[in-house]
């Protein structure tokens, strides 16, 4: 009888009360967490969003021109048990482009396909999104070289010849249509040499802004640059008469000095340019004409000249 006394009075002071408690408290959240297994919603956030039947898209001629990654908001609503068991690669998101095989912009909802039959989706954010569609064409662009730089000094960039004259860019149309230029760059700066380098190309469009995009690509992506450096040096110019009319001079009135371009060795042993033998046969009133240069063939003339203009006169 003492026990039961004992316990009598132990089961109305303050611990036992709470102990009590505590103990109904576990058998109340046994029952309806995992007894009654209620439902309950969660949010899983930043599913990426795919998109399926691209490839009817291609092989009709289009292509989806959506730059960013997408990704949807979805609340989930099922038991507690079952949503327990959901991660978030198990969701699949996607937009289905069957049937889309034409140039636009439309609104397409999202699909989402949960791994349970028992969940459903109760919300998405967004809905849908915006799909663009383009068809996708080819066009052939020249190729551009652009130098930057100063050569070494005394030297001059004479030629610079792409390995392909031409580039074919592929993909949608607007932005192939926005495309003004093909650039591959070269540097030559401090060089006196010949160079031989491969550089990708740059595509610009009116703006001169530089385009970048996915779905843009280039046939050639680069090209070899062959650039050739000549040394660069200022000589007189020589009238020459011909032989038969040795009783008359002549006398350069116009670049009498100019500028030749050509390897450091063969220009180090040139020290004047000739002109052509000049008749006078032909002289009309005027006492000038113009003489054609005799240019060696491994030099070259900056900016092309190719004559000189003489003033001709009699010998007394």
């Amino acid at each position: 009888m003492e026990g039961e006394k004992q316990l009598s009075d132990f089961l109305r002071t303050d611990i036992a009360t709470r102990i009590i408690s505590f103990i109904l408290a576990i058998i109340v959240w046994i029952y309806v967490v995992i007894l009654l297994d209620p439902e309950i919603d969660i949010t899983i956030n930043d599913i990426p969003v795919l998109y399926t039947n691209t490839i009817t898209l291609t092989n009709e001629g289009y292509i989806l021109t959506n730059e960013k990654n997408d990704t949807v908001s979805v609340r989930i609503r099922g038991s507690r048990t079952m949503l327990s068991k959901v991660n978030k690669p198990d969701i699949m998101a996607f937009i289905d482009l069957n049937g889309y095989n034409q140039t636009g912009t439309f609104s397409l909802p999202i699909t989402v396909r949960l791994p349970f039959e028992e969940l459903s989706v109760v919300e998405k954010k967004p809905y849908g999104i915006n799909v663009t569609i383009d068809k996708r064409v080819t066009q052939s662009f020249p190729v551009t070289v652009e130098i930057t730089g100063t050569p070494q000094a005394g030297f001059e960039v004479y030629e610079t010849i792409p390995s392909q004259s031409t580039a074919e860019l592929t993909g949608p149309g607007d932005l192939v249509a926005s495309i003004e230029k093909v650039v591959a760059k070269l540097d030559v700066s401090n060089v006196s040499n010949d160079i031989l380098v491969t550089r990708n190309l740059t595509f610009y469009n009116t703006n001169n802004d530089i385009v970048t995009n996915k779905h843009l690509t280039s046939q050639p992506e680069s090209v070899e640059l062959r650039c050739e450096v000549l040394k660069r040096k200022t000589v007189p110019v020589k009238p020459v008469m011909d032989s038969q009319h040795s009783n008359y001079l002549a006398n350069v009135i116009t670049n009498n000095n100019i500028v030749i371009l050509g390897k450091p060795e063969v220009l180090d042993k040139i020290t004047e340019i000739y002109t052509k033998p000049i008749s006078v046969s032909d002289l009309n009133e005027s006492s000038k004409k113009s003489a054609k240069l005799d240019i060696p063939d491994d030099i070259v003339t900056l900016d092309g000249i190719s004559e000189v203009t003489v003033e001709i006169s009699r010998q007394e």
